[in-house]
């Protein structure tokens, strides 16, 4: 076993105060706490998860993904091992896990999730082990694996130099473990260890694979477990709210400045349909036109994105009366329909305006049912059915089949990325490189709005530069106008 060997000495040493706690979560805890301190607990963990899914979506390797997350970790879930803090900080770690894991519970969908991004960051913090620390970790839990006698380890010493060895440590003279294949599938995939027999030949400094592998086991069955629970805590007229709140609670980057936005008008949705919207927006523009209606979620998506995307209240309700009204009269919409938008602007009910859905929501939240056309094409559209509608893109076969190739993985986000990234592409006009913005784009489809058009913007100002200079010139003027004018409106105040 590990514990103890006589090689796990040849670790760096550590003082204690660096050591971090890691939990394995398998005790619930049992005390009292305030209904806000539940929520807040929730919500922070649930920021540092879907920090990880975001990291994990634009596709950061390993070692850039535990460079940008340990600051939030530290912000949000912090876990000292000594110190008057350290109980509180244990606390919240486990009361935030187990409420989560409740409210996550819900469906095989959000299950999934919730054990990906809880595994990566059961990783990152075995990552942040120093010293003697996951020695420490393994023996506090009780974990124990089959150390290799020498003997057996030289009689395959040949066999065993073969793997890689990213620490490059001999083979003559490293330690290996022995354990069940099916518990190291990750380093199988990466040629990382060596198989015999059912077995795999675990180097010491692959343990931590291991170990989320038998985390990820564990918290698998505890999930299943806790979605029996889920119906008893919802019943609680105290928990039930909250734990809703907590699962649908909008975290994501809104990627939208209001104050940075050019405002649209109905007559240039169309076309900004066709060059700037994301496959999800589009669906719904072109139901719209189709059948001149879209039901509730429908519209509640799509009138958000373009509240966001800068058209106006009036405007709206301009837009929606123009296609609502070819299939039923004006005092029929204005009687069942414009309450609706107006309530969007915040000038209706509680007058709190409302914010566009993000792609975590659309994806997890907004399944669509027959004669719906809201939620995210590349999660709710079948295989043929998405590949129908890429096939009417700017997109080449092979870039389609790329899109389709991350939408079956189950990487929705990724593939409206790839999309974007296909559909936006690095060009030099005239000797200036017109480059995209992609910060944002599979997050939020206003994001991918908003980047869009300044990129459209910009091929525009490249390919017509004299129209530019000439735009960019009276810009100039009107500031300068505008500066003046508040300068003799200061020196008439004096």
């Amino acid at each position: 076993m590990l514990v103890g060997n006589r090689r796990s000495t040849a670790r760096a040493s550590a003082a204690p105060s660096q050591r971090v706690t890691v939990s394995l979560y398998e005790k619930p805890p049992r005390e009292e706490m305030t209904l806000e301190e539940f929520e807040v607990f929730a919500v922070d963990r649930l920021k540092v998860l879907r920090t990880i899914d975001a990291l994990r979506q634009k596709g950061f390797k390993p070692k850039e993904l535990e460079a940008e997350l340990a600051p939030v970790v530290r912000e949000l879930l912090p876990l000292a091992s000594a110190g008057p803090q350290a109980p509180s900080d244990a606390r919240k770690d486990s009361v935030s896990h187990f409420i989560l894991r409740l409210a996550y519970s819900r469906s095989e969908e959000l299950r999934r999730w919730f054990l990906t991004q809880e595994c990566a960051l059961f990783r990152h913090r075995l990552s942040r082990l120093r010293g003697d620390g996951f020695a420490r970790f393994l023996r506090e839990h009780g974990l124990r694996f089959e150390e290799v006698p020498d003997s057996e380890r030289d009689a395959r010493v040949t066999s065993l130099a073969r793997i890689k060895n990213y620490e490059n440590v001999p083979a003559q003279t490293a330690t290996y473990y022995r354990v069940p294949f099916l518990e190291a599938i990750d380093l199988i995939g990466r040629r990382e260890v060596y198989l015999e027999k059912g077995y795999a030949y675990v180097p010491q400094a692959k343990l931590h694979s291991i170990v989320v592998s038998r985390f990820r086991a564990s918290l698998s069955r505890s999930l299943a477990k806790a979605s029996g629970s889920l119906a008893a805590a919802a019943a609680d007229p105290r928990l039930g709210p909250l734990l809703t709140n907590v699962e649908k609670h909008d975290l994501e980057r809104q990627d939208v400045d209001d104050d940075d936005i050019e405002g649209i008008t109905p007559e240039q949705i169309d076309a900004l349909a066709d060059q700037s919207m994301p496959l999800c927006m589009q669906q719904l523009h072109y139901a719209l036109k189709r059948d001149h209606k879209l039901k509730h979620w429908g519209r509640q998506q799509y009138g958000l994105f373009l509240k966001a995307a800068g058209l106006s209240m009036e405007d709206q309700l301009r837009f929606f009366q123009a296609e609502f009204t070819k299939i039923m009269t004006h005092d029929q919409f204005s009687k069942e329909y414009a309450y609706n938008i107006r309530h969007r602007y915040g000038k209706e009910g509680k007058r709190t305006e409302y914010s566009p859905y993000g792609c975590y929501k659309l994806v997890m939240d907004m399944a669509p049912g027959p004669g719906e056309y809201h939620g995210c094409p590349y999660r709710h559209f079948d295989a043929d059915h998405l590949a129908a509608v890429l096939s009417k893109t700017s997109l080449d076969a092979g870039e389609q089949s790329l899109v389709l190739g991350k939408a079956k993985e189950r990487n929705y986000q990724i593939a409206c990325q790839r999309h974007f990234e296909f559909a936006h592409k690095k060009q030099t006009v005239n000797g200036k490189k017109v480059v995209a913005n992609l910060d944002g784009v599979g997050n939020h489809p206003n994001a991918w709005f908003k980047a869009s058009r300044v990129y459209h913007q910009d091929l525009h100002a490249a390919e017509h530069p004299e129209e530019a200079k000439a735009k960019e010139e009276e810009r100039a003027k009107g500031i300068a106008a505008a500066n003046q004018s508040q300068v003799e409106g200061m020196v008439l105040a004096n």
